[in-house]
């Protein structure tokens, strides 16, 4: 559920304004032939109703292909950090683009090929109910930096049902802004201040996913690590009491996070590491230690168990799944 959340708050906020800056020729094509300016605005309410519903379906068949082209991948925690940090990169770069910094971010636009343009520019001459309806489907082949985002998470999914229901909260999501602003379009088309909101936003998001994406991985260039050395805001933990020959170690999981009173385990110890969930409804539930390739689903309440011998010295990352929430281990010899 946190998965279908988050992507139904990034189309409505994020999302709406950075798909309309790409797809918004579409929509205005969509609405602007010669017969529909002179029809009334309950007609054109209608046509852009069809529009968006075609939207919708499009995206959701597409989540359920792209759920079959993941159910054949193996995606570990440090694969999935490095798709969040492609991800990010690609962020960034419609970004700049989006605010026109220079004309080179123009290379990295994702455009449809010829053929597809060809067919658009005949479609809008249709002048049929079904023209809406036709280029509201269309939106697939032209997507935007944010929903490329949410494509690769439904791919990652790896369940059709599951990216299916993603792209859909998404494109839900999209829904109220793409509505408002296109009963408005050619005016508010005109002012450059939407695009460099967007721009702005999209560049935070970008930001946030490879970070997320370098908590994936492990590493200890992280925004949160950073923080810590520069403010030192924790307070020294302790190092895991042996018992039997065995660390043990409780986290206690949270819906915002996890917290343990232990932060130091020995090299070469084996670790009995013990979740506690009460209540949680986060994505903190997924539990992955990526280093070790670890992963386990906990339930909403109640307590699992996970076995692993440290390695090597230095941080031993642990994270949700999607590198929202973490913690470390320093590992000493």
């Amino acid at each position: 559920m946190a998965n279908y959340w988050l992507a139904f708050i990034t189309g409505l906020t994020t999302g709406g304004i950075s798909c309309f800056a790409v797809q918004g020729g579409l929509l205005t094509s969509a609405l602007a032939t010669e017969e529909e300016i002179k029809i009334s605005k309950s007609l054109r309410a209608r046509a852009l109703v069809a529009f968006l519903i075609s939207k919708l379906i499009a995206y959701t068949l597409l989540g359920f292909v792209l759920g079959f082209v993941g159910k054949g991948l193996i995606v570990t925690p440090k694969v999935q950090g490095w798709l969040q940090i492609l991800i990010g990169v690609f962020m960034l770069l419609t970004a700049a683009n989006l605010a026109n910094l220079h004309p080179f971010f123009r290379h990295f636009v994702i455009t449809p090929p010829k053929f597809i343009f060809k067919i658009l520019r005949n479609q809008t001459r249709v002048k049929s109910f079904f023209t809406p309806i036709f280029l509201g489907a269309l939106t697939i082949f032209i997507p935007c930096g944010v929903t490329q985002a949410m494509m690769l998470l439904a791919v990652s999914a790896s369940n059709p049902a599951v990216s299916a229901s993603i792209l859909f909260a998404f494109i839900l999501g999209t829904i109220p802004v793409f509505f408002v602003i296109g009963m408005a379009a050619n005016e508010l088309l005109k002012r450059k201040s939407l695009t460099i909101l967007a721009a702005l936003v999209v560049a935070i998001l970008g930001i946030i996913s490879i970070n997320s994406g370098q908590v994936l991985r492990g590493s200890a260039h992280t925004i949160q690590n950073y923080w810590k050395v520069s403010f030192a805001t924790e307070r020294q933990g302790r190092l895991a009491p042996i018992n039997s020959g065995v660390q043990e170690v409780t986290i206690d999981v949270l819906s915002r996070g996890y917290k343990t009173d232990v932060t130091t385990l020995k090299l070469g110890v084996p670790v009995k590491l013990t979740l506690v969930t009460n209540g949680v409804t986060s994505c903190a539930r997924a539990f992955t230690i990526p280093d070790y390739n670890l992963f386990k689903l906990l339930p909403q309440t109640g307590t699992e168990v996970i076995e692993f011998t440290p390695e090597k010295t230095g941080l031993l990352i642990f994270t949700c799944s999607m590198g929202m929430y973490s913690g470390s281990f320093n590992v000493i010899e």
